[in-house]
This record gives C-alpha cells, structure tokens and sequence, in this order.
C-alpha cells in the first residue's frame, strides 16, 4: 500500500529530526544576512496585523527584548508555541516584547487565524508582520520555527523556539548579552578541517560533539568531492539516534522503534536520549557529530556496520538487537464476529494486520504492538476512540487486540565499564 509505506517513511524522517519544520521553498540569498553581534537596522515600516493594535516601531523597542518568532500556517509546532509565547508576554510585558513574522499575506493569516479555535481558546493575540520580506533577508532560514532576539540594536542569539523562556529572557535584559545555541539552516559540517585539501589522504575518521550553527544531518553515504574519498556523516545528533540509524541500515525493522523498544543499561541515560523534550539546550550539551572517509567503497549496510563499531569503540559501548517482554497490544486470532456496522465505506484500508499494527504504533493510543495474526488479507477499520469499538471492528476479520506483555525486539545500548 504505497500511501501506507509513504506515511510510515515520513514519520520515521521526522522522529530522527527531533521535531516537525515547516518551509517554504524559494531561493535564499545570503548576502544581507545578519549574524550574532550585528548592528540590527530595523525596516522603516512593516505591515502588521493583530496584537494591542498598536503600530510596531522596532527602533522604540531597543530597551526592550525583542524576540522575532518566524512562523507559517503550515508549522505545527509553531502553533503549538504560541499560548506558551503568550503568556509570556503578558508576564513580562515591560521587558519583552514577542513578535510573530511570517511571509504569507494577509488574507491568507486573517481566514487562518479566525478559524482556529487552539489559538481562540488560548486568547492568543500576539502581533504579527504579514508578507514580510525585508526580515528574513536579514535573518534567512530554510525551516519554522526560527527565532531571533534582539537588545540594545543588536541582534543576540539566532536560535529555536525551545529557548524562548522567562529565564532566558532575564537573563538577557539584566546582563544584556547571551549565548545560546545557534540555528543555522545554511551551515556545514566540517570535522575535519580543510587542511585535508592537498592531502592524500587514506581515510581518516573523527567523532566529536555538537557543532555550533551546523543543522541536524543523519547518517548519509556520499562521495567526498575533495579528496575523492567515500564519505560517511552524520551531525547534531543523539547517541541513540546514531545508533538507530546505524542499525537501521544493518537490518531493516518491520516496526516504529518507539520509546518503549529502547533498553538504556547505562549510568545516565539522559546523555544517550532527550528523554525530558528539552530540544536545543540538550543537543548543545550532548548531541555528537561523526565524519569517516574511506578509499574503500562498500554497500550502505556494510558501511553501516563499520560506523556501529567506531561508535561502540569511541564512545565505550555495545548495542545489540534482543527479544524482551514489555508491555504491548497483542493482536490474536479469534472467532469471526460480523460488525454490526459493517465495512466503513471511507475507513483506512491495511494490507494485512502487519500493516495495521504499525499505524496502530504511530497513533500512540497504546503500547507497542505485537502481531500474532500475521494475516496478509486486506483490513478496513473506520473511526475508534477506545479499544472495545476497535475490537468491534477486528472482529469480523477473525483478529483481537488486547492489552498484556509478550516478546518484542529491542534495541540495547549498554555502557561497557557500567558494571
């Protein structure tokens, strides 16, 4: 089912991104960008939109903390922030003000904002710049949220959206600089320097922690155009998502490697995953970067493998794939029991229960599920909101899916000197 495979693929690019970004695609120039410590020249005007429907005059706010939230109506978790960022403001309103930018007309944020009922209930009314154009030449990005402070005609940080907090904002405004992780959605990774130019290099491997300004990359296969050498990277990311994306390689999985299928047999396992959801601050502190450069080329599963063992060596580890009880939704035979309701005529079809169960994953409603059906026959299932309508509906496929604990695979990372 190729919308099924489609879904499935997508969610697992973004589960190794770390969170969801809107774009818009148009070609970026570089020229006018500002970078941290920059005089900021604000624009003469700008069109604006909602808020206490006072006119926005940056120049008047410089003793005030500025902070720039670039969003777009496509950007999930821009709105997600936004009741946060709100009270906020109303909490520091004579030290801050927060100002929403996006490049989309008017029209188009009047009709979005008048039919969202998250930001009514939430008494969201921050102001908003529509069709800019002049801020982000000065502060261009690829990806929403991005976000930018400003004090005393300066701009401050470059950063996410994660960091924008009461703490962060103090801090500024009483010390009047800050040093917060950047967000560079034109930045490179560079390891190993470029006096590897002019070199003849062999093949050389590093591994070090988070690179300032260089955006999340995960494990890519390419040909390094300097040396001519295999190059194998990867950037900003958590020791278990190298991991993951190493063994990804190795074997395939038929399933969504959810939290639970994660075993941490080690002293912090806060350094191996952002448990909490802290976002940027936790990646500046723990993420680590990888470059390796071969003269030797070998498939991306055998690749793979060679990355797994200079991050077992480096880092002092092992993973390892096991079988574990755990808690899990199990999918089982049973007696055919017609649906009163009958086949939903818009319901999402699954080739096989297989298929069924790792929707059933990504929806999260319940723990991970063990498939002991193993049916390759089509299943439509319409709306549920609780596991007796589901079981109402598998019924007439023979299936039934209830709570308990079984033997799922899982991933292992175990320190080596932990014990």
């Amino acid at each position: 089912m190729n919308h099924l495979k489609l879904f499935v693929l997508t969610y697992i690019v973004l589960m190794t991104s770390g969170y969801l970004c809107a774009q818009h695609a148009q070609a970026i120039d570089l020229s006018k960008a500002l970078k941290v410590g920059d005089v900021f020249v604000p624009p003469a005007a700008v069109q604006q939109m909602r808020g206490d429907g006072k006119e926005i005059n940056l120049k008047k706010l410089e003793d005030k903390v500025v902070i720039l939230d670039f969003f777009d109506t496509f950007c999930g978790t821009c709105i997600q922030a936004m009741p946060g960022l709100q009270k906020l403001q109303n909490k520091l309103k004579n030290k801050l003000q927060i100002i929403t930018v996006g490049w989309q007309d008017k029209a188009t944020l009047e009709k979005f904002f008048d039919r969202n009922e998250f930001l009514k209930e939430n008494k969201v009314n921050l102001p908003v710049i529509y069709a800019d154009v002049y801020l982000k030449q000065r502060f261009p990005h690829q990806s929403v949220p991005h976000v930018v402070f400003l004090f005393k005609g300066k701009v401050q940080a470059v950063t996410g959206s994660k960091l924008i907090n009461e703490e962060n904002v103090l801090e500024l405004f009483r010390n009047g600089k800050i040093d917060l992780p950047l967000k560079d959605d034109f930045g490179k990774g560079n390891l190993m320097g470029s006096e590897q130019q002019g070199m003849r290099l062999k093949g050389a491997v590093s591994l070090s922690g988070y690179q300032d300004g260089v955006p999340f990359e995960s494990l890519r296969f390419q040909k390094d155009t300097v040396t001519g050498l295999q190059k194998t990277s990867f950037y900003n990311v958590s020791i278990y998502s190298a991991v993951m994306s190493a063994w990804a390689k190795i074997k395939k999985s038929d399933y969504i490697p959810r939290a639970e299928r994660l075993v941490l047999e080690v002293k912090d396992p806060n350094r191996y995953k952002d448990i909490s959801n802290i976002g940027n601050i936790w990646y500046s502190q723990h993420a680590i970067s990888y470059e390796r450069l071969d003269s030797i080329h070998r498939t991306d599963s055998a690749q793979a493998a060679v990355v797994l063992h200079d991050l077992h060596s480096f880092l002092g580890i092992r993973s390892y794939k096991a079988m574990k009880e755990i808690p899990c939704l199990i999918l089982k035979p049973c007696p055919v029991k017609p649906h009163t309701g009958g086949t939903p005529s818009n319901g999402m079809v699954y080739e096989g229960s297989g298929a069924m169960a790792v929707m059933t994953d990504l929806s999260g409603l319940y723990p991970p599920v063990l498939d002991m059906v193993k049916s390759k026959d089509k299943i439509t299932l319409g709306a549920y909101d609780n596991l007796e309508e589901l079981n109402q509906q598998l019924g007439a496929y023979g299936i039934k899916a209830e709570v308990g604990s079984g033997e799922l695979e899982v991933l292992v990372i175990e320190e080596i000197n932990s014990k």
